[in-house]
């Protein structure tokens, strides 16, 4: 029985090699959960974003989560509201855009933040952000009551020490601040993941144009009322002083 040749076992063992590298990569490179929800009802509400890390590194404890959001523009974030939020550690929010708090949906567009997530006590390896999001005036509409505003789905970044995703090559890699007060920027790796809930939509009313004459008729009558009121308390205090 005529022997293997050498080059073919070490061709052989180098492939065998490779498989296993690759094979570890996959079982070390880390797979990611993200559930979203929204708080409250009306214009103002809270939008809570839960992410799970699935790996059986144990190093994920020095991972950072970081969200890369973008809001529609029927929504907005307050930046008054996240600086006050921030200085009692209770939101970690960077805007990207600057923010028109008066300005009506049809007359702004997109922006983008960034949302450093903290690490959730209920649960091991995960993460959580909430944010107070609120919702823009709309149009008046002919037909329907509400709009429906969808919201994107967030690029999820995360940067780890101690080169727990060294093994992870095949995923880019993007500069980011590392926090929201830094100005160093940090390698974030763009890694893909699994959202439980695949639409989120934020339900938003608006006034609708038959409403309109009837609306005007009311206001004029309830303002010229209370305006009479005024003039006739201040003409009855005026006899009073005399």
């Amino acid at each position: 029985m005529s022997k293997l040749p050498g080059s073919f076992i070490f061709l052989i063992l180098t492939l065998f090699f490779c498989y296993g590298i690759t094979r570890a990569a996959e079982t070390f490179c880390p797979t990611l959960t993200v559930r979203r929800e929204i708080l409250k009802n009306g214009f103002h509400r809270d939008l809570v974003t839960r992410v799970k890390i699935h790996s059986t590194a144990k190093q994920t404890a020095s991972c950072r989560v970081l969200l890369y959001e973008t809001i529609p523009s029927g929504l907005f974030l307050d930046p008054y509201q996240l600086s006050s939020l921030r200085q009692h550690n209770l939101t970690e929010v960077v805007l990207l855009n600057s923010v028109d708090l008066e300005a009506p949906e049809y007359l702004c567009a997109e922006s983008n933040v960034l949302v450093y997530t903290r690490p959730d006590q209920s649960c091991d390896d995960c993460f959580i952000s909430s944010v107070p999001i609120h919702a823009r005036y709309h149009r008046p509409s002919a037909e329907a009551s509400e709009v429906s505003i969808v919201l994107h789905k967030p690029q999820l970044l995360i940067h780890c020490s101690k080169g727990v995703l060294l093994s992870c090559v095949d995923y880019p890699i993007v500069e980011a601040p590392c926090g929201p007060a830094d100005e160093i920027n940090c390698q974030w790796m763009d890694i893909p993941y699994t959202e439980v809930e695949e639409k989120l939509a934020f339900q938003v009313p608006v006034g609708m144009t038959p409403h309109g004459p009837a609306v005007c008729a009311i206001t004029v009558a309830v303002t010229m009322f209370c305006t009479g009121l005024i003039i006739s308390s201040v003409y009855k205090h005026r006899k009073l002083y005399r």
